[in-house]
């Protein structure tokens, strides 16, 4: 994941300070922003555009602060109080969150303010929760929250600033937010996502509101599915790794389809040590494989060894091209390691599973 932490343009500054000395009027208070709080002005973006010269995007008038409210008793969430949650329930979760309009400096502000009842997507029967916010149609730049390491109950208290923004621009987009669990070893895992029309919010209200979380909609099936079988005998240390097959892959080819094959490597930490491959499946985006492969693991070194294992798009005239993967091991991601568990319990026994390809 790339983590970026930006500094405010002067502008930027000048235009918070105007918003937080309007809080003698009140226009904060029903964001929970007191006297007591303080903010600091650094912020996390996964944009690769808004790295560069601001000024020749769009974006530039969308600035991040991410600001960090201090998380004492006197900040107090008014207006969302109960369970009260608009959407369905999914039992993936609720999200709270405030928006407040600035008509005079054209800017909108998001805080980022909590969840609750987040499900488990780490091994441990935790998460590492964080949120991603886009402003849509816009899909290629994204500003992100800190990461809440081991709680599914996460607290952020974080301000993002939208400014320059005429309120009749506004009500043409509309805010995405997902809640996303953060891993170290694999991709990250999205939790869950919820969608807020501009134009069906008051903003003059400055509303505090939960909103339930849904199933992500590009979270399943993007790439394609892997179906693998692992037996492992520790008395002899040897792994046999079955490809049986995949479904649903993303087509390569210009004709809409393609020529996977999938390769798996053996590696101990960061050192690859032995590679296989299938054979080419030509035309197809459901492979048949059945094809089978021994890796010679010692029980010791068990807990040391991932497979990395690829499916690839065979090309006859240029670059053979990645669909997907998936990293096998007892570090891996939640549904990997899983996996990689299940085939240490069962000695002798061929352990299947389906796997989501990643990028």
């Amino acid at each position: 994941m790339v983590t970026e932490h930006v500094q405010p343009s002067p502008g930027s500054q000048t235009s918070l300070n105007q918003q937080l000395a309007m809080r003698e009027a009140g226009n904060y208070q029903a964001m929970g922003i007191t006297r007591g709080a303080s903010l600091n002005s650094q912020s996390r973006s996964a944009s690769e555009e808004d790295r560069g010269d601001s000024e020749s995007s769009v974006w530039k008038n969308v600035k991040s602060i991410a600001s960090m409210l201090m998380e004492e008793p006197e900040v107090v969430e008014q207006g969302a109080q109960g369970p009260i949650a608009e959407g369905v329930d999914y039992k993936l979760g609720r999200l709270q969150l405030g928006l407040i309009y600035d008509f005079q400096n054209l800017t909108l502000t998001l805080r980022i303010i909590k969840a609750t009842d987040l499900p488990a997507k780490d091994v441990t029967g935790t998460s590492d929760p964080y949120v991603k916010i886009m402003l849509l149609p816009d899909k290629k730049h994204k500003l992100l929250t800190k990461v809440k390491k081991k709680n599914l109950n996460p607290h952020w208290n974080e301000c993002f600033l939208f400014e320059g923004w005429p309120h009749n621009k506004l009500l043409e987009k509309t805010l995405y937010l997902q809640v996303i669990d953060y891993d170290r070893f694999s991709r990250d895992d999205p939790i869950g996502e919820t969608y807020i029309p501009l134009n069906m919010v008051d903003l003059t209200q400055s509303p505090v509101t939960w909103k339930y979380l849904q199933p992500c909609k590009d979270s399943r099936g993007k790439l394609g599915e892997l179906l693998l079988s692992l037996c492992y005998q520790p008395n002899i240390g040897r792994l046999t790794v079955t490809v049986m097959k995949a479904k649903d892959l993303k087509a390569k080819d210009i004709t809409g389809s393609s020529d996977p094959y999938v390769k798996i490597w053996l590696s101990y930490g960061a050192a690859r040590v032995e590679k296989k491959k299938t054979n080419i499946k030509m035309r197809t985006l459901n492979p048949i494989y059945n094809e089978s492969f021994i890796f010679d693991i010692p029980w010791e070194k068990v807990r040391e060894a991932t497979l990395e294992v690829s499916v690839m798009d065979f090309d006859k005239l240029g670059r053979n091209e990645l669909i997907g993967r998936v990293i096998l091991g007892c570090r891996s991601g939640p549904m990997e390691t899983r996996h990689w568990n299940d085939m240490v319990a069962k000695p002798r026994q061929q352990v299947a599973q389906w796997h989501l390809l990643k990028d």
